[in-house]
């Protein structure tokens, strides 16, 4: 199900250019109508809100926004940052015009990625399952065939990461992205050697479930997946 963005803009050519961005990582974006945000269809369906802040004084426009959908990331295209430390929260992002627009698409990945885990997918209880390896959410555990997997909290990201997406190859650069704060310097090496030892810690329980896809990265393998750990992929 395609994820929705609400959009209030003043600027056309400026809307056009976010909704291409919006667009290519997969949202699809509404533009709000001139009556109150409260007055558009259920909260629920909007992942996140844009206002393009540049040419109102809103800070009390903002706070109707956030009460009408508390549930939706705010992101906030302006030429100051007056007045919105009271509305704006962790998950939430503000970006000064004229914008690095690189920013906004990480920002838009963190929440793609964000939504496939906080229940916004329908049946998802915050357990992660794939072949005997478990992972909880809420207690921050990793099982395998009912014993305790002890990872450190990046190596419990990194995993996750793969366990989001257990049909795909994960990119070195897609693990940085994801697992490591957006200043860090991080090099590829540094992944296939947290990758290696995350390997190394799940096949103390059983077969060996992560699998070296050439050019790309990592996938899951399920046991029994007859599938070199060298395969050839399409993707980057």
């Amino acid at each position: 199900m395609t994820q929705k963005v609400l959009a209030r803009f003043d600027d056309a050519q400026l809307f056009l250019f976010v909704r291409h961005l919006f667009a290519v990582e997969g949202f699809e974006v509404v533009l709000a109508a001139d009556n109150d945000a409260g007055a558009q269809p259920t909260e629920a369906d909007y992942v996140a809100v844009v206002v393009d802040a540049a040419n109102q004084a809103v800070p009390e426009r903002l706070v109707e926004i956030r009460r009408a959908f508390p549930r939706a990331a705010l992101v906030i295209l302006s030429k100051g940052d007056q007045g919105f430390d009271d509305v704006l929260g962790s998950d939430d992002l503000l970006l000064a015009r004229p914008f690095d627009p690189s920013k906004l698409v990480r920002f838009l990945r963190r929440l793609r990625y964000r939504g496939t885990t906080t229940g916004s997918s329908s049946g998802f209880d915050g357990t992660f399952k794939f072949a005997d390896l478990e992972m909880n959410l809420a207690r921050m555990q990793v099982l395998r065939s009912g014993m305790e997997v002890p990872l450190t909290p990046l190596q419990f990201k990194l995993l996750r990461h793969m366990l989001e997406r257990p049909a795909e190859a994960c990119s070195r650069d897609d693990f940085i992205e994801r697992c490591w704060p957006d200043n860090a310097e991080v090099e590829p090496r540094t992944v296939d050697i947290h990758l290696g030892h995350i390997r190394r810690t799940l096949k103390r329980f059983g077969p060996d479930l992560i699998r070296t896809v050439r050019g790309a990265g990592y996938a899951l393998r399920a046991p029994g997946d007859v599938q070199d750990d060298e395969v050839r992929s399409s993707g980057g």
